[in-house]
């Protein structure tokens, strides 16, 4: 394994910067066009992704982030009407909640989407060419894997 060095060190703080600044700027276009935050999106995306219906602790687990802030976000969600959230009554644990993009949470996924991938098209995907985004996911694979190995 290389030691880790200050070109190591500056390298990971560049990423974790540029990652920071291009969610921010994504962010500030949906809000512009939607007044909803990337974080209320990507639990619909989420969602989404999981087929409509999932478990909080799925979602938290499939955007990499602690259960706490999601609940946060699906409260809101849910006061809005683009979620809504149904007790398993035969499970053996009666806190067990499925969480279920509504059909107008559908339909604001769906629009928002069009405005997201606008976003990250002009912000990130312009920038790079095929061999660039090979180059990232094969980076991106390898950490993944090691952080599973830990």
């Amino acid at each position: 394994m290389p030691r880790l060095d200050n070109v190591r060190v500056g390298a990971w703080r560049s990423m974790q910067a540029l990652v920071a600044e291009l969610e921010r700027g994504i962010d500030e276009e949906l809000r512009a066009e939607w007044d909803i935050t990337i974080g209320w999106f990507d639990v619909l995306t989420s969602l989404q992704r999981l087929g409509g219906v999932a478990r909080p602790l799925d979602v938290a687990s499939d955007l990499r982030i602690p259960a706490s802030s999601v609940s946060r976000r699906l409260d809101r969600l849910e006061e809005e009407g683009w979620i809504a959230r149904h007790r398993h009554v035969d499970d053996a644990d009666k806190r067990a909640v499925d969480i279920e993009l509504t059909k107008s949470g559908r339909r604001l996924w769906r629009e928002m989407n069009v405005s997201y991938r606008r976003a990250v098209q002009s912000r990130f995907a312009t920038h790079l060419d095929d061999d660039d985004i090979a180059a990232l996911l094969r980076i991106v694979e390898s950490i993944e894997l090691d952080a599973q190995d830990r």
